[in-house]
């Protein structure tokens, strides 16, 4: 129903570095003409990246607002699409962390990274 989005934890630059003051997010996700489960992205991250690579098919992003709670007990459904919509090819985009929770719809095979 909901993935956290979770510290990389191969990240270990931020240990002992003061100019680094926090460990970075990674989710990486492979689909096949599936929409992936809602990742739930925790208040206080700042800006995303977030990249689709379709190998077929389309994809696009989706987000929502809803309540964490909504997500986490899988009522929430629809998702506003992003900007840029259906795309066949790799495409990235910097998103700003004002939503609950983003997610990949693909018609075909997509791999979809976010990172912050």
């Amino acid at each position: 129903m909901a993935n956290e989005f979770s510290p990389d934890q191969g990240d270990k630059q931020y240990l002992g570095n003061r100019t680094i003051p926090r460990q970075r997010f990674r989710h990486q996700e492979s689909l096949n003409a599936a929409t992936s489960d809602w990742l739930i992205l925790p208040a206080g991250i700042g800006d995303l990246m977030v990249s689709l690579a379709p190998t077929s098919g389309n994809a696009r992003v989706e987000f929502t607002q809803a309540p964490i709670a909504d997500i986490e007990a899988g009522t929430v459904n629809t998702g506003t699409q992003w900007p840029d919509g259906d795309v066949s090819s790799a495409t990235q985009k910097l998103m700003v962390n004002a939503v609950s929770a983003i997610r990949c719809v693909a018609s075909g095979e997509c791999q979809w990274t976010v990172t912050a």
